[in-house]
């Protein structure tokens, strides 16, 4: 009976040293639930309180099977699985700000979302570090730094505030007393930053607050604000937009939205959403409604289901500040693609340019050299095409999650009447058929024109 006794007390060893997890400290705080079994040698931590201690927001979206972490103008997309042998490999867990980043997918597990702790850590601009003598993983994010604090003006003003690095933010505003405050968390101010005066606001103050800094803005009367990170560099610029009856206001930004195809060109026809014709002109009619909620003027190329050729459409953006040529495509659920006018820049966008363009077109004696004298008299504004689809790639996964999976410059003649102020946008059905979709690609496109990246200041 002894060798059974201690063939039991062996066993009881060993699963105890199973059992045995890695601590896990983030910015000196015990996070409890540290996994080390789920994926053997790396360590999953619960999602909601890793989150937390990084001071992200957290998402998951059960449909898609995408979980979403944003802080500092951030978003970081985390796949997610049920197995966790298909945990590891596949190169396409974790993007980045539509970007791919090394790292694993995350893991659910009886109801509770665990994600993989280095890699989600250190896209988020953490330090990690394995600390031996007491098992513990340790993590650590950079102090942020409010480096400037300035005016800005556009197509609304705005006050710039520059943090050095990802942190968490909140925004309270004491209505009776009118004052905004901006609560910058594991904060503190570089330098001694002066007062700024502006006119929707009549002083932005800044001060120390138990480790962190608050901004405090005082309003007018009736002013209105929005709040918005944009990343800069390995930090970020947080921007507070103010809208107020008789506020001086940049010129009025001017949009044409192109709804792809129509009359006997279906395009794209899916058996749950119907044709591509359809699916985008009721998607820019909706665009058009929550774009002019925001100030902007839009006029469609097309309200009905007839036929528009190339050449009109094309001409139709003449003098517009921004263009949008609006297609559906095979895509996931989330994912879209930006093209802006210039030279293919790889086959992908070859082969859209031809699909858009009709192949018939592209063999006619000429036609190279009629792209070449088109595009060598846009060069000065074709940056612009580029600066904006970056810009809106990175604020929809900002603002929304939405993944940017191409984007690209291509030689679409839909787009040369824009000057190179076109976009040529490709999502799935099912977000053309969405109601969030309209309204996040609104907002995204609003702080584009906050943010002076349309170039309208010098007009």
């Amino acid at each position: 009976m002894r060798p059974a006794r201690y063939l039991v007390a062996l066993l009881l060893l060993l699963a105890g040293a199973a059992l045995a997890q890695s601590g896990l400290v983030v910015n000196g705080r015990p996070i409890s639930g540290n996994d080390t079994t789920l994926v053997p040698g790396t360590s999953y931590a619960p999602a909601a309180a890793l989150a937390q201690a990084l001071g992200a927001t957290l998402a998951y979206d059960g449909s898609a099977e995408v979980a979403t972490l944003v802080v500092g103008g951030r978003v970081l997309q985390v796949r997610v699985v049920a197995d966790p042998a298909d945990a590891v490999g596949g190169g396409d867990a974790l993007w980045l700000d539509g970007r791919p980043v090394p790292g694993g997918a995350a893991v659910h597990r009886d109801g509770e979302l665990f994600v993989p702790v280095k890699p989600v850590s250190e896209a988020l601009g953490a330090s990690v570090t394995y600390m031996s003598a007491n098992d513990t993983v340790v993590v650590v994010q950079p102090r942020g730094r409010l480096t400037a604090m300035r005016h800005g003006d556009g197509h609304a003003e705005r006050l710039e505030l520059a943090i050095s690095a990802p942190v968490r933010y909140t925004t309270y505003l004491n209505e009776p007393l009118g004052t905004l405050h901006v609560y910058l968390e594991r904060t503190d101010v570089e330098v001694r930053l002066p007062p700024v005066e502006g006119e929707s606001f009549t002083l932005a103050t800044v001060a120390a607050s138990g480790g962190a800094t608050e901004v405090r803005v005082q309003l007018e009367p009736g002013v209105g604000y929005d709040v918005y990170a944009v990343p800069d560099g390995r930090g970020f610029r947080l921007n507070v937009t103010f809208t107020a009856p008789g506020a001086r206001r940049g010129p009025e930004v001017r949009v044409v939205l192109d709804p792809g195809h129509g009359g006997a060109d279906s395009g794209v026809v899916t058996a749950a959403f119907g044709s591509e014709a359809t699916l985008t002109l009721g998607f820019a009619e909706r665009l058009a409604a929550a774009l002019r909620a925001r100030g902007m003027s839009v006029t469609l190329t097309r309200d009905s289901g007839h036929a528009i050729g190339v050449d009109e459409r094309s001409r139709a953006g003449v003098g517009a500040d921004l263009f949008l040529s609006l297609h559906a495509a095979d895509l996931p659920l989330g994912e879209f693609r930006a093209y802006y006018l210039g030279d293919a820049a790889n086959v992908q966008s070859l082969e859209m340019a031809v699909r858009e363009n009709a192949g018939a077109a592209l063999r006619q004696p000429g036609t190279d050299e009629l792209r070449r004298r088109l595009l060598l008299g846009l060069v000065p504004d074709l940056d612009v095409g580029r600066r904006t689809a970056e810009g809106l790639a990175a604020r929809l996964s900002a603002i929304a999650g939405y993944r940017a999976g191409v984007v690209a410059g291509a030689p679409l003649q839909v787009l040369g009447g824009a000057a190179g102020r076109g976009l040529l946008l490709e999502f799935s059905a099912a977000d053309l058929a969405s109601d969030g979709l309209p309204e996040r690609l609104a907002d995204a496109l609003a702080q584009l024109v906050d943010a002076g990246s349309l170039g309208l200041e010098g007009r």
